[in-house]
């Protein structure tokens, strides 16, 4: 054994005893390869199950749902068959550390018939290191982890049903301390608020579409349009607007379609639909109180109010669509009149609000969830609602056909209008607001520059509004009836003005609605 040249003349000689007896003293030359496949089996074992532990209970339960639902085909397929051993968790997880564990201690008892026991020490724990912890973990939660994961299930299913007399009991028993429900975990409202917020269109995705146009539109630099718009103003002046499209400019039009082709590829949502999102999150939590306005604030009318040409024209001049009805006093509210129906009432023959026929509000509580008066909106009944402590008493009340008593007050109003801004957390403006608005702003600037008072200026003009809308009314009416003509007869010439620059806005706003 000493001479070197005796000791190479004896490998040579016998040379599967002398390697098996270099590796172990104990090994049967027959025994190597044996132990040598025992060997690789335990550490591909100990990777295997390490990979499956962090593969499979690194999945998310409510993903593999929303995968479920609405993934594609492969992903529901992948889905399904991993959710019910999921559902299991400390079987699970029981299974897979029993086997790695029986692994990993078995790997050195196996190695030490091949190479000596401090050699054994330290290959078993570089093997399992590198082979059994480090490279499986990396693979198994890559990018394939859900596709490894469903395709490995029926080992998982088999280790379940051998190790299940020892398994079984121990997860139980974990059940019982640390509790059985593993089922999917719901999102906190602000947690899914900031999850939907995460998917928003970011300033680096916006600049890239603006340098894509930018490029885009630099490659027809020769084709420049100037674009006059003309803005016609109250003050009877013209606002003469450009619009330019070079090289150096950007088409909100490409720029907004190429935001929604990259919604719709479902990478982002656009910033629009985050905001309705939140608000549809923030609506729940919103109550009517919140949202409503102050009764003090309301228009209101008396019951007994005659309809003449000033209130008329102060009615037009409110912009509003419903006014809330008071009989005596503002608390008994006793309904609705819809505006539109005093097109048909002549102001000379001053007719009472009483009437006409009055629609019912609803009537809610001011705690009432912003979604409540949502779904009572929707019902169709009427798209305003009075706010008050009492309601069941004024809906008792209006049954009865009785006054409200004085010591039921009303808090405020709520319209279908201010339940949808909250949902979409932004002011509407419908073309009442913006028409009435920018009518007074023009005649009250004008009886700025007149002697005598503002709103009877309004009030005048308004009424010449208000005039014409009846005649077209009565105008209608009389053509139906007028259904047979003599032969030879011709229709009364029709009046055609003529709406130059120097024409008032009113009388331009009274043609363009005819």
């Amino acid at each position: 054994m000493s001479d070197g040249g005796h000791h190479h003349q004896y490998l040579h000689a016998e040379p599967s005893g002398r390697a098996c007896e270099f590796f172990s003293p104990t090994c049967e030359p027959g025994e190597f390869w044996l132990y040598l496949s025992i060997c690789v089996a335990l550490i591909t074992t100990a990777g295997l199950m390490a990979g499956l532990t962090m593969g499979l209970l690194s999945l998310d339960m409510l993903n593999m749902r929303i995968l479920q639902m609405e993934g594609s085909a492969d992903e529901k397929r992948w889905a399904s068959r991993v959710l019910p051993i999921l559902s299991k968790h400390h079987f699970l997880l029981v299974t897979l550390m029993l086997v790695n564990a029986g692994a990993n201690e078995a790997l050195p008892i196996f190695l030490s018939r091949l190479v000596p026991e401090s050699v054994s020490i330290i290959l078993s724990v570089t093997c399992v290191l590198l082979f059994g912890e480090i490279l499986p973990s990396a693979v198994f939660t890559g990018p394939s982890q859900l596709r490894i994961a469903a395709t490995l299930t029926p080992i998982v299913r088999v280790l379940m049903a051998v190790v299940s007399p020892i398994a079984y009991p121990i997860a139980k028993l974990l059940d019982w301390f640390l509790g059985a429900d593993h089922d999917v975990v719901k999102y906190k409202r602000k947690e899914l608020k900031a999850l939907v917020a995460l998917q928003r269109e970011t300033d680096a995705l916006r600049r890239s579409v603006i340098e894509h146009d930018k490029a885009h539109t630099h490659e027809h630099h020769h084709h420049h349009h100037h674009h006059h718009v003309v803005v016609e103003t109250p003050s009877g002046s013209s606002q003469l607007t450009h619009r330019r499209r070079s090289s150096s400019g950007v088409s909100d039009s490409s720029t907004s379609s190429l935001m929604r082709e990259n919604s719709a590829l479902g990478t982002r949502l656009h910033v629009d639909e985050v905001t309705i999102i939140h608000g549809a999150l923030d609506l729940s939590a919103k109550t009517v109180q919140q949202v409503m306005i102050p009764i003090e604030k309301v228009y209101m009318l008396e019951l007994d109010t005659k309809l003449d040409d000033n209130m008329m024209a102060e009615i037009l001049a409110s912009g509003h669509s419903r006014i809330p009805i008071y009989k005596k006093y503002r608390s008994n509210i006793v309904g609705l009149l819809l505006v539109k129906r005093l097109i048909v009432v002549d102001p000379e023959d001053e007719r009472p609000i009483g009437d006409l026929v009055l629609r019912k509000p609803i009537v809610v509580t001011p705690d009432e969830s912003c979604y409540h008066i949502l779904n009572e909106f929707q019902k169709g009944r009427s798209h305003i609602a009075l706010v008050t402590p009492h309601a069941k008493q004024v809906m008792q009340c209006w049954r009865k056909n009785e006054d409200i008593p004085v010591n039921v007050a009303f808090v405020g109003i709520i319209t279908i209008e201010d339940v949808i801004e909250e949902l979409i957390q932004e002011e509407i403006e419908d073309e009442s607001d913006v028409y009435v608005h920018d009518m007074l702003n023009y005649w009250q600037n004008k009886a700025k520059r007149k002697a005598g008072t503002k709103l009877p200026f309004v009030k005048r003009q308004l009424k010449v509004l208000a005039e014409r809308a009846r005649k077209r009314v009565r105008n209608r009416r009389a053509s139906k009836k007028e259904t047979s003509l003599p032969p030879n007869s011709m229709a009364p010439p029709i009046e055609i003005k003529v709406v130059t620059e120097a024409t008032p806005l009113l009388g331009t706003a009274a043609v363009g609605r005819n």
